[in-house]
């Protein structure tokens, strides 16, 4: 692992890696959320975010899921919502959600969860380059 890197949930096959950058203060959620019980793959998240905010005021976040399924969803549902009340407490946040190109179901499901969460989200399209 590199320096100032930290491994909140690794990826694999069915579970998103959970990263954070320390020195550029991001979090990164990426891959395919497809586990058999995504509670426990979204409970160290939730656990280091609640341990992340007392001694920080911003943070970062970039999602990129090729795909997610309804269970997934709902407890990344409930992460927002987690994040949303530290930013009701004068938190710092900026969101960006990534889509491949032509993936519509992953656009969508961003401006959901943007909605949804009351959390600002800026959707941005992944290019081939």
């Amino acid at each position: 692992m590199e320096p100032g890197k930290e491994i909140i949930q690794e990826k694999t096959g069915k579970s998103p890696g959970m990263y954070f950058d320390r020195d550029n203060k991001m979090l990164l959620i990426e891959g395919r959320s497809i586990p058999e019980n995504p509670e426990l793959v979204f409970r160290p998240l939730k656990n280091w975010i609640d341990r992340y905010f007392p001694e920080h005021e911003n943070l970062n976040i970039k999602i990129n899921l090729e795909y997610i399924n309804s269970g997934s969803s709902k407890h990344l549902m409930s992460v927002l919502k987690i994040l949303r009340l530290y930013q009701s407490n004068g938190k710092k946040l900026k969101i960006d959600w990534f889509y491949e190109e032509g993936d519509e179901s992953i656009l969508e499901l961003g401006e959901h969860f943007s909605e949804t969460s009351g959390l600002p989200i800026d959707i941005e399209m992944l290019t081939g380059e």
